[in-house]
Formats: C-alpha cells, structure tokens, sequence
C-alpha cells in the first residue's frame, strides 16, 4: 500500500460506527464498550508469515504462543483484564495437523497464564503462507480505561522492562549469529509474555490511566500517544532501559525502533512517584524516559542536548522509518 499505517487509520476512522455504547473507539491498542454488565475492551491483532516470523527460525509452539500474548498486550494497555479470545487461522497445505496443534498448544500455555478462554473461531485454506488473527474480549480492571489519549502536561513517562530484548533476538535468529550471552533476548522475540505482575501493581495503586505497549518501537509508539493525546514529549535516551549488548555493539537503535518487546510504555502525574518509586524498590522493573508537555511530537535528548529523532520504528505498510 503507498501510504503509512498511521494515515491509513486515519482514513479508516471515518467508518467507525456512533453509538452512546462506544467509550473509546478507532485510534488506540483496543476499543472499550459500555454494557450492561460493565465496561469491556475488544482488540484484534494478526500475525502473517514471512511478515512477522519464519518457521525456518520459529517453532509453531511459539508462533501460537506469541500471537496470542500480543493480543493480551494490547487488552492489558487498556487497562483491562483478558477474559475470552477467538482465533482465525489461514492454513496453507504446507502445515500439518501436528504443527497446528503446536500452535493451538502455544495459545494453550499463554491462556492459562492469564485466565484467558478460548471460545472458538475460524480456519481457512491459503494458497502458500500461514496466518493467524486472535480478537481477544477483556473486561476493565477499574471504573475508567487506560488510554493514549490521556497524556497531560507534566506528567512522568515510563517504560517497564528492557528495550530491544526481541529486536536483538530477532537480529541473532534471522544472520545465524552466535547465541552465546543472547537466551534472553531471543526468549523475548520467540515468547515476549506481558508484564502481568507489574500491571496488576500499577492497577492496584492508581498509578495511572495513560497506557500501551511497545509493539512497533518506542519513538513510534510514544509518538503515537502524543498524537492522541495532543501533548509532545521529551525522551532522554541516556536513560532508556537496553540490553547491555546493544550499547556495547553500536545496535541502540534497536531499543528505539525494534518493537516486539510488548513492555508497557506509561505516563503518570507527579504526585504518584512515590508509588512508582516504591515498586521499583520491591524490583519492579519500570524505568522513567521523559515527560509531557503542551506541544506536538516527540523531541529526543542526549546528556542534556537534543539530537536528531532515531530511527522511529516499524509501520506496517512501510517497514521500517
């Protein structure tokens, strides 16, 4: 397609659909809905061979595993938690039934992990490659959702985990490099589980309501939250949690631009740093980047100067910018 994955939601926006039911809609990780029995997040995201993994590298076990944590991501960054899923497979003749029920198995281990039940779904025959698309339903662990839209001036920006863990694995996967020293960072891209314990904390003491992960790198995802948000923000890079790898080999780029760490990217106001700061003294792993401001955008700092924006990260329908 000749145009990016930001315009094109841009243009699809103007289909969504009016209802006084629709709390949030198009524009941000899932939409949230009012009903009856309480407010609940809907979110859908594919993963297609040759596009997002190769068998060559990446057993079916995890292609399944890793699709449906993806999901749960996203559910999780609005602030709610997973209840049901549904999966929609394109089988081409190349996959056996012993390598689907490797994948089913995969979404198996990662349901179980976070309560999730598998409903039902579809499957279909494809002419060559695999695909993959989960919608995942979850309900709001508190009286408002976790938007991108919510960003205020002044707020605090925070990361959890390390950066580039799966871009680096990814990297070591694809050129047949040596694994030695890299088992974490290639865990991460084949099985990037959310951080569930850390969420629950963060739902627990009201940290914060602006939340989503780190799917497509973190310059693009935070420049996605300013857009919503209407604020800009300030990123000191010095300061970005990374693999102790990628500082030593040149690679920093891949904790601005690799996504697929599916950490939680956050802002909060100042007055709940005291709570930040005491999970991070009980070993909460949360790392604050930045702030917000009135403003557009996301402006980059190096020891105090402001340098040339990195590379921003991937776009669907323009690879990497």
């Amino acid at each position: 397609m000749e145009i990016s994955e930001n315009n094109f939601i841009t243009l699809v926006r103007k289909f969504a659909g009016k209802s006084n039911s629709i709390v949030r809609g198009i524009g941000d990780d899932g939409a949230v809905a009012d009903l009856s029995a309480g407010q609940y997040v809907f979110v859908q995201d594919a993963m297609a061979e040759h596009v997002h993994f190769e068998f060559s590298f990446m057993d079916p076990y995890f292609v399944g595993k890793k699709a449906l944590y993806s999901n749960i991501s996203d559910v999780l960054a609005m602030g709610a938690q997973p209840v049901y899923y549904l999966v929609t497979a394109g089988i081409p003749a190349k996959l056996s039934s012993r390598d689907m029920v490797k994948i089913y198995r995969g979404m198996n281990r990662a349901a179980r992990e976070f309560g999730v039940a598998l409903l039902g779904g579809d499957t279909v025959a494809t002419a060559r490659d695999f695909f993959i698309d989960i919608s995942v339903v979850g309900k709001l662990a508190s009286d408002k959702y976790f938007g991108r839209d919510k960003a205020r001036s002044g707020d605090l920006i925070a990361v959890t985990g390390k950066l580039g863990e799966a871009a680096l694995g990814l990297k070591v996967l694809k050129e047949g490099a040596a694994k030695k020293g890299m088992k974490g960072c290639i865990d991460r891209f084949l099985s990037p589980r959310p951080p569930y314990e850390l969420w629950k904390e963060l739902v627990k003491n009201d940290i914060t309501d602006v939340m989503m992960d780190i799917s497509d790198g973190l310059i693009m995802d935070l420049s996605r939250m300013m857009n919503e948000s209407k604020k800009q923000a300030s990123v000191h890079l010095e300061k970005v949690p990374m693999p102790g790898a990628l500082r030593k080999s040149g690679l920093e780029d891949l904790a601005f631009a690799g996504g697929e760490d599916y950490q939680l990217l956050f802002t909060f106001p100042p007055d709940k740093l005291p709570g930040v700061e005491g999970m991070i003294q009980r070993g909460g792993k949360i790392t604050i980047i930045g702030t917000v401001s009135s403003g557009r955008g996301v402006r980059v700092f190096r020891n105090g100067l402001e340098i040339k924006t990195p590379k921003q990260g991937y776009d669907h329908f323009g690879s990497e910018i």
